[in-house]
């Protein structure tokens, strides 16, 4: 991987590099995410390979709340793209420093994102059957 190239997601503009945005505002700030938001971060990468492993990285430092104590602001909390960038290259160096320990974990993480996406749409599914019993019910 080379530098890290993290800037301002601005909404008129288009990418055509692989790439991926990070939510900058609120207090899911530091979340990934494949489609852009008007607060949020763009990260570019050079390869597809780069962008996954950017990718489940700033997944990773999410989920372990490493985002929480960078988040500045009284009403709206948010990170500064400066402490995201640092937070990222402190990460990419350690994972790289481990590469096959990395890969075995990357899997892992995946296979429990698709799990949870799975457990998600049942749940969301049984609300809805739930919603036409109680129909039925009053009719």
């Amino acid at each position: 991987m080379q530098t890290l190239k993290i800037k301002t997601h601005r909404m008129s503009e288009e990418y055509e590099s692989y790439h991926f945005f990070i939510l900058s505002k609120g207090y899911n700030a530091g979340k990934p995410l494949a489609k852009p938001c008007p607060n949020c971060f763009v990260i570019e990468a050079n390869s597809e390979q780069d962008k996954n492993k950017l990718f489940w990285i700033c997944y990773s430092l999410w989920k372990a709340g490493k985002y929480i104590p960078l988040l500045v602001g009284s009403v709206t909390p948010f990170l500064h793209i400066k402490d995201v960038q640092h937070e990222i290259t402190k990460a990419v160096s350690k994972a790289m420093n481990r590469p096959q320990e990395f890969s075995r974990l990357v899997k892992q993480l995946q296979e429990f994102h698709r799990t949870e996406q799975c457990l998600d749409l049942q749940v969301k599914l049984i609300s809805r059957i739930k919603a036409q019993i109680v129909r039925k019910i009053l009719e």
